[in-house]
């Protein structure tokens, strides 16, 4: 310590500062370098074997599956990329899992797939190509799903006039995903609200680096959620707010991530808010390739300094909102020990 008390005396400031920010250079390369070979030995891969991955890609086509039921006019004949995948990983679920009969996973895909079952035969149209995809147990499933009444959720405008003061456990299980609004504008001054109620989210040594827009121009928001491309099928939201995380406000390498700690926090905190304030929102990933995230740069004027975090599509509610049903496991799936 005596050694590095005397270097750091003798040495001017320009290069003691050289020397940590070349140190921090080589910790985020090593630390990146080890975070990159954790998340390719664990991420869902569409050829992986284990249960939990499998699960996850189940799960995110059943999701598009259950997505077009919310749109205004449903859309005959969509989704057959994710009916394949769907039989697919079904199967390769079966062979890996014991208790697949009986997985929460598996009953809410043949929920999913009774009630596409059931629009299509009543519309009239051939669903052959999907029967082909299954054997003929899940098919049976499925077919007796499509006769039973699908637990649609619509929620009418009517439920939210109490969010101001409600429990927060009654917040929390009334906030859904709300992709499609009335045609009524959203005022800068109620999503400040929601803002300044998030305001006392935890964060890193009170550091705060969450930062927030605002956009209500529709061709601004057509073409940010153009790039985004998570949106299709519904209407323009009236308001796009975009949440990032200043990297200005970390300290070192072991900090690199924090922002999106800290942001996802905020964010979260963000949508109760809206929620309270009797605002529908919906949020949406900016999990951005390279290009997409050069082109939201540059559309929305953001620095590179700050990290995405998330979109929140946000209007008011309709008198009744079709929503996604949107399974969730239960404590003893998330509760380890």
């Amino acid at each position: 310590m005596k050694i590095k008390a005397s270097l750091k005396k003798i040495l001017p400031i320009t290069w003691v500062e050289w020397i940590r920010r070349h140190r921090v250079y080589r910790e985020l390369r090593d630390s990146g370098r080890r975070e990159s070979a954790v998340f390719a030995r664990a991420y869902a891969t569409p050829d992986g074997h284990d249960r939990i991955q499998l699960e996850s890609l189940l799960i995110f086509y059943i999701h598009q599956i259950e997505k077009g039921f919310s749109f205004d006019k449903y859309q005959y004949g969509r989704g057959k990329n994710a009916l394949q995948n769907i039989a697919d990983l079904s199967r390769r679920l079966k062979e890996v899992d014991p208790t697949w009969a009986v997985n929460p996973v598996r009953a809410d895909m043949v929920l999913a797939l009774g009630e596409y079952r059931r629009r299509h035969v009543e519309a009239g149209m051939d669903i052959t190509y999907m029967t082909e995809l299954f054997d003929s147990s899940t098919n049976v499933d499925i077919d007796i799903a499509s006769k039973k009444e699908y637990p649609n959720i619509e929620i009418s405008i009517d439920e939210k006039k109490d969010n101001d003061s409600v429990s927060f456990r009654d917040l929390g299980e009334r906030r859904h995903a709300i992709r499609s609004y009335s045609d009524e504008p959203v005022r800068r001054d109620e999503l400040e609200k929601a803002i300044a109620m998030s305001l006392r989210t935890p964060s890193v040594c009170n550091r705060q680096p969450a930062r927030v827009r605002i956009f209500t121009d529709k061709q601004q928001i057509q073409k940010a959620l153009k790039i985004q491309g998570g949106f299709g099928g519904y209407n323009l939201p009236p308001a796009l707010i975009l949440v990032t995380a200043d990297l200005r406000a970390f300290m070192g390498a072991n900090e690199h991530n924090e922002g999106y700690v800290d942001g996802g926090l905020f964010a979260m905190s963000l949508l109760y808010s809206l929620e309270a304030c009797k605002l529908a929102a919906c949020p949406l990933n900016t999990m951005f390739n390279v290009d997409a995230e050069r082109e939201t740069r540059d559309l929305l004027d953001i620095p590179e300094n700050e990290v995405f975090i998330m979109y929140i599509a946000v209007g008011h509610f309709r008198k009744m909102s079709k929503i996604c049903r949107s399974q969730r496991y239960g404590l003893n799936h998330i509760l380890i020990n």
